[in-house]
């Protein structure tokens, strides 16, 4: 017999409670009793002030780690205020700064959290951004977001970073900017890589790559000013201060409004000129000329070698020589070598060793040769 037993100031309360605890008792008789066992938390270590070491199943040291805080709770060990180096082959290769991080105990993968500061020991760059991660089985470190790569000579920016300790080399992808840091000069690729054994900057892009050239302060006002400087492929070498394009290459300049198409140019940073050892083709107000080699200089000074040819001219006329000598700024023209000169209106043809002229005031002196000339009525 089970007896129920409650105080109430109000009988009809007291009533209720009573049919809820017999049909309570009621139900519990008809049904079973589920019982739930809590679910045991997943152990957790806490430590400060900890360092890490990994190695590989040949006792090469993978890479070194001293964090603030840790806590270890399965296979992650999380990790906050760290300091570090990575190693290939018993060799330092990066090292490292960044607030927080996470360790994957068997997998020997390392993720950081930024802003982190990665300097690599060989080649000298520093590299900077939001997420990094680290696989010490491949050697492979990649970083995305807000990535910037920084050198004595130059910064990068980019979306996507990802460097290799077998190959040595690193790549920049995702609107890439390269900015030389002793002159106000950028180049702007969607892919370019940097070779520290043979200190060069490489682009490469099916579309074709785009160099930003302003002129710095201390250059002189005669300069080649260069606003838009394409290609598909370019290079940078360090050492010797060049600029190589190559492929569809097509420069402008900004003040003599000059345009020049070649397979390949050569810009000296140094000396501010350009070459060609693979020909062009130059438009100038009306005017084209092409050849299979030429340079220009810092003085706007054009020089035209082997099978010259100009077209354009006023009057109609056309001009062919071995060696042509241009000045953008005076108009001057000098020609030498098998010089042939011919125009229509009137008809004219001079042929000759060399010749001298000006185009802003229409004059011409051949020398060395013979001249037919034909007066219509």
């Amino acid at each position: 017999m089970t007896r129920l037993f409650f105080v109430s100031a109000n009988a009809g309360y007291g009533a209720y409670i009573y049919l809820v605890g017999l049909l309570g008792l009621i139900l519990s008789g008809c049904a079973p009793v589920i019982f739930r066992r809590p679910v045991p938390k997943q152990p957790q270590t806490s430590l400060h002030q900890a360092i890490f070491k990994r190695t590989d199943p040949a006792g090469q040291l993978l890479w070194q780690l001293r964090a603030e805080e840790v806590e270890v709770a399965g296979e992650v060990v999380q990790l906050k205020q760290i300091q570090g180096t990575f190693y290939h082959k018993q060799e330092p290769i990066y090292s490292l700064q960044a607030p927080h991080g996470q360790v994957h105990q068997y997998s020997h993968f390392i993720q950081l959290q930024g802003p982190i500061v990665v300097e690599n020991v060989r080649d000298r760059t520093t590299l900077r951004s939001q997420r990094i991660q680290w696989h010490p089985k491949t050697g492979q470190l990649m970083a995305q977001q807000q990535v910037l790569l920084q050198h004595p000579q130059f910064e990068m920016k980019g979306q996507r970073f990802q460097a290799s300790t077998q190959t040595r080399q690193s790549r920049l992808s995702g609107a890439v900017t390269v900015t030389w840091l002793n002159r106000n000069l950028q180049l702007q690729a969607q892919e370019i890589n940097w070779l520290p054994r043979q200190k060069t900057l490489s682009a490469h892009s099916m579309i074709p790559a785009r160099v930003t050239v302003q002129p710095s302060a201390d250059q002189p006002l005669t300069s080649n000013k260069w606003q838009h400087v394409q290609a598909q492929r370019v290079n940078w070498l360090l050492p010797s201060q060049q600029l190589v394009f190559d492929e569809a290459v097509e420069i402008r300049s900004s003040e003599s409004k000059m345009h020049i198409k070649s397979p390949r140019l050569v810009m000296s940073l140094t000396e501010d000129k350009w070459h060609s050892p693979r020909g062009l083709h130059v438009q100038y107000q009306g005017i084209s000329a092409q050849a299979k080699q030429g340079r220009l200089e810092a003085s706007q000074t054009l020089h035209l070698q082997d099978q010259v040819q100009v077209q354009g001219l006023p009057q109609q006329a056309q001009l062919r020589a071995q060696a042509l000598t241009w000045n953008m700024a005076t108009q001057t023209v000098q020609a030498r070598g098998q010089l042939v000169y011919q125009q229509l209106q009137p008809w004219m043809r001079m042929t000759g060793t060399k010749a001298a002229g000006n185009l802003r005031e229409q004059t011409l002196e051949v020398e060395g040769g013979e001249a037919v000339v034909e007066i219509v009525p």
